[in-house]
């Protein structure tokens, strides 16, 4: 009786639980993982992520001929200012955009990240010539035009010189011409 009662707890949590391959799949409709992984700080869980690409998979060195999306899982509570600006860092760290540039875009990332609690998804889909548009969980919260601020937001976790390495090699790991 009591493994019933489990069950019946389980199964309308797991009815519930959010997809974002369905968010994805909006747009990119034959999108599939290409990779995931966790990126940890000095020990702490920050988030999970997914790469979602087409049937032709993803190239770091043509990071925006194709569409692709990057789902992010947070596993801490976040303000959305310090999301953006921890953004901006990292690219001006990656030397990707002007100083100029980054913080225009962080004032744009600012206007759209919202606050985030654990469980809480982010994702950003990018597509060609249109650029990206962020989703909170299910619902749209904004885009950014353009193929530069694509090239210089998903560097963040695609590029070579990227802080997350190990997170970068999760991500490509299964189709990646890199």
């Amino acid at each position: 009786m009591a493994a019933l009662a489990l069950v019946l707890i389980v199964l309308p949590l797991q009815a519930f639980a959010f997809d974002a391959a369905s968010i994805v799949r909006q747009t990119i409709p034959q999108a599939r993982v290409q990779g995931e992984g966790e990126l940890r700080m000095y020990g702490f869980h920050i988030y999970d992520a997914k790469l979602f690409v087409g049937p032709t998979g993803l190239s770091s060195k043509e990071l925006t001929a194709r569409p692709f999306a990057l789902d992010i899982e947070y596993a801490r509570a976040f303000k959305g200012p310090a999301i953006a600006k921890r953004g901006r860092e990292e690219m001006d760290d990656l030397k990707v955009a002007s100083k100029a540039q980054t913080a225009q875009w962080q004032e744009q990332m600012e206007k759209i990240f919202p606050d985030v609690q654990p469980g809480d998804h982010v994702i950003g889909v990018f597509v060609p010539e249109q650029g990206t548009t962020f989703y909170a969980d299910d619902k749209i919260i904004g885009t950014i035009a353009g193929d530069d601020f694509a090239r210089a937001f998903f560097a963040i976790w695609l590029d070579p010189r990227t802080s997350a390495p190990g997170l970068r090699n999760q991500l490509l790991a299964n189709g990646a011409v890199q």
